[in-house]
């Protein structure tokens, strides 16, 4: 159910209307809540019950996002997270990283390169070898330049 707080109560169907001095509590079965007005109390009311809050001006932020890792195995930039029109899934602390990761260039020697990226440019150039290699082992198999 969508509720709104106003001074100026409508009728649209489906739709609850509350006067914006007239708040006794969250209204259970609440989806949507706008706030036309100047009334924290109700906003942080609703936010501490999990539901989604808005001035009725800006749109609603869609909450079936991809995380960072997933944007960005997507192929899309840390930097572009999330997507416009979407809620973050991701911890700040995970947007963090990965947008440190964006900014550090991709190893070229693969004497220093870590094992999966190792693995990858020695197939890249056709090298085999077993999976279950030790890293010493892999870099033994790149060539001398």
């Amino acid at each position: 159910m969508k509720i709104i707080y106003t001074d100026k109560p409508g009728n649209e169907s489906g739709v609850c209307y509350r006067l914006l001095d007239q708040f006794f509590g969250v209204i259970g079965g609440a989806k949507e809540v706008v706030v036309d007005g100047d009334k924290p109390n109700i906003i942080e009311a609703y936010k501490r019950a999990g539901i989604i809050v808005t001035d009725g001006k800006a749109p609603l932020l869609r909450e079936d996002s991809p995380t960072v890792a997933e944007f960005i195995a997507a192929g899309y930039k840390a930097s572009a997270y999330p997507p416009e029109g979407y809620a973050s899934r991701s911890t700040p602390e995970e947007i963090a990283e990965a947008l440190r990761a964006e900014q550090v260039p991709p190893e070229t020697d693969p004497l220093k390169m870590k094992v999966p990226e190792l693995k990858e440019w020695l197939t890249s150039k056709g090298i085999a070898f077993e999976s279950t290699a030790l890293k010493e082992d892999l870099q033994a198999l790149v060539p001398k330049e």
